[in-house]
């Protein structure tokens, strides 16, 4: 490795930024300041790990005074789409902020951009090791990989976030320990807020709809869905941290670490060979869609599309994709239907029936196949 290449330890992997100085003279002033940001996440014991020319990369053009702000912001931006696409289909990467228990137990805080994990991760991290405020990577058996890249803090009248090293800032080193998942945690920053902060419990589809976005290549992964509910059964209930100020988050962790049961669940996905379903009322029968996957928990269904958007299921909806799933016919689909809710009270039962069916179908999760 050239003594001016940069290789960054992140998610698990290796990502080489390389200088390009064919456009600029090696500047010792601007070359420190694009390397700085990236002092804590330096990887070590290279050799150790088998770097090799294959460790994805970046030849990065070096800047001019006046382009030095912005190259340093979009090197930080760049260097995290390297690195998440290097773990693509392996780790589950969520955009969440990530803080460590001495213990080695991870907390991540998860929410879009714009809804403050950097802000949280700054005074969580002063208490704690910081992990990173920008992806947590965590492996099928929850093993967590930091990536402690800088940090992005706005500064007054600057066009450009300015990119600090964690230890910069004053924020924890990791601990000693293995990094563990611990909880997962949605981010519920309300500038408007002025009630106490506090911790809610959500339901697993619930918490699906709101994750599932806030996750990088999740469609590339084999079981998507029952791969997030699996961590859930591991560290326990999806829990949302509603507050104004960061600060008021702190005094929330310890209960934060404390593993709440969560629900039992199922995957609830078609058989390989599923007849469908015939419409007595119409010549057509519904077949299940191509899904990704689906889940039940507390009486709903999270059913994750080939558009990789969750659809959640309630009232009968559940009980009828199950069913098709299974292989039901109408008629055992509709006495089924009956058993449970009872005669629809303004349609005959095989019309509400139908009516549902409908309702799936025009949602894309079920199929209409015209009769031949």
């Amino acid at each position: 490795m050239q003594t001016d290449d940069i290789l960054i330890d992140a998610l698990g992997g290796l990502v080489r930024i390389r200088f390009d100085f064919s456009e600029q003279q090696v500047d010792a002033g601007r070359l420190g300041k694009l390397r700085s940001p990236w002092s804590d996440a330096l990887a070590e014991n290279s050799e150790a790990r088998g770097v090799e020319d294959s460790v994805p990369g970046l030849l990065w053009p070096f800047p001019d005074d006046d382009g030095l702000p912005g190259s340093v912001a979009e090197l930080s931006t760049r260097t995290t789409l390297a690195a998440i696409e290097a773990q693509r289909g392996r780790l589950l990467m969520l955009h969440a902020a990530g803080i460590a228990h001495p213990s080695g137990k991870v907390l991540a805080f998860i929410g879009p951009s714009g809804r403050g994990k950097t802000t949280l991760a700054r005074h969580l991290g002063a208490e704690y090791g910081y992990v990173t405020d920008e992806t947590v990577g965590i492996e099928a058996d929850g093993t967590v990989h930091p990536y402690r890249k800088p940090l992005s803090v706005i500064r007054p009248g600057a066009m450009y976030k300015e990119q600090l090293a964690p230890s910069a800032l004053g924020l924890g080193g990791l601990p000693a320990a293995p990094l563990m998942l611990a909880g997962l945690v949605l981010v519920s920053r309300l500038d408007g807020f002025t009630g106490e902060p506090g911790i809610g419990t959500l339901g697993l589809c619930e918490a699906l709809v709101a994750i599932v976005p806030e996750i990088s290549y999740l469609a590339d992964m084999d079981k998507p869905l029952q791969t997030i509910v699996t961590h859930v059964d591991r560290c326990g209930a999806i829990r949302q941290v509603i507050y104004r100020e960061a600060h008021e988050v702190l005094p929330l962790v310890p209960e934060l670490l404390t593993r709440e049961q969560p629900e039992a669940w199922e995957a609830v996905l078609p058989m390989e060979e599923t007849a469908g379903v015939r419409n007595p009322l119409a010549a057509e029968s519904y077949v299940p869609a191509s899904v990704l996957d689906a889940v039940e928990a507390g009486g709903l269904t999270a059913i994750l599309d080939g558009n990789r958007v969750v659809h959640v299921l309630d009232g009968v909806g559940p009980l009828v994709w199950r069913s098709i799933c299974e292989g039901l016919d109408f008629r055992s689909l509709a006495r089924q239907v009956e058993f449970q809710f009872g005669a629809p009270p303004e349609q005959n039962l095989d019309q509400a029936v139908v009516q549902v069916l409908s309702t799936l179908a025009d949602a894309g999760l079920l199929v209409r196949i015209p009769a031949t």
